[in-house]
């Protein structure tokens, strides 16, 4: 799961040069944020101008739950959830989210991941650069940069949902195995 994590660095790491005034893959920093600052909503334009990109902020908050689904942490209430701290997290809370948002993401990135390389060989047209890109071979790095991190998302979560509902099932059997010998 951890390998599968890993996809979003490069992503990550384009969006948050771009955010922060930096070039790369052919886009100035500048020409980013003018967009940002066109096109975003306040939400996004607040974020932007302390250098945070609200879809890496999105994405931070999916490895949240990707990693929260096969540490033991993600079984109980932290304690900074007040109310709930120490009591069991319904198994149905990060589950549906999980395997929701983790199919859908994984989908996606393996369908950016099939159209980069076809678009480089010509089996589909080139991908036209929309600005602020410049090459259509920038496109493409993003395209697949972006398949790996939706893509690694995707499947985290996905492997991070089978994990978590085994341990779930385990732990109910073994409470009630423990019911029974008590009875």
């Amino acid at each position: 799961m951890y390998l599968l994590l890993c996809g979003l660095v490069p992503w990550a790491g384009v969006k948050t040069v771009w955010t922060l005034g930096g070039d790369a893959l052919g886009v100035k920093g500048e020409a980013w944020l003018r967009g940002v600052e066109s096109d975003g909503d306040a939400v996004y334009q607040a974020l932007a101008a302390v250098g945070i990109d609200l879809t890496v902020l999105a994405a931070l908050l999916g490895v949240f739950l990707a990693l929260g689904l096969v540490h033991r942490w993600g079984m109980i209430f932290l304690g900074w959830t007040l109310f709930l701290a120490g009591r069991r997290v319904p198994a149905v809370l990060p589950l549906v989210p999980a395997w929701g948002v983790g199919l859908c993401l994984g989908a996606y990135g393996v369908v950016l991941l099939v159209m980069a390389p076809l678009s480089l060989v010509g089996v589909i047209s080139r991908f036209a650069p929309p600005a602020p890109f410049t090459s259509s071979e920038d496109v493409t790095w993003m395209i697949v940069f972006g398949g790996l991190a939706f893509g690694g998302l995707g499947g985290a979560l996905v492997v991070g949902a089978w994990s978590y509902g085994r341990r779930v099932s385990a732990a109910k059997r073994a409470a009630a195995d423990t019911l029974d010998r008590h009875r």
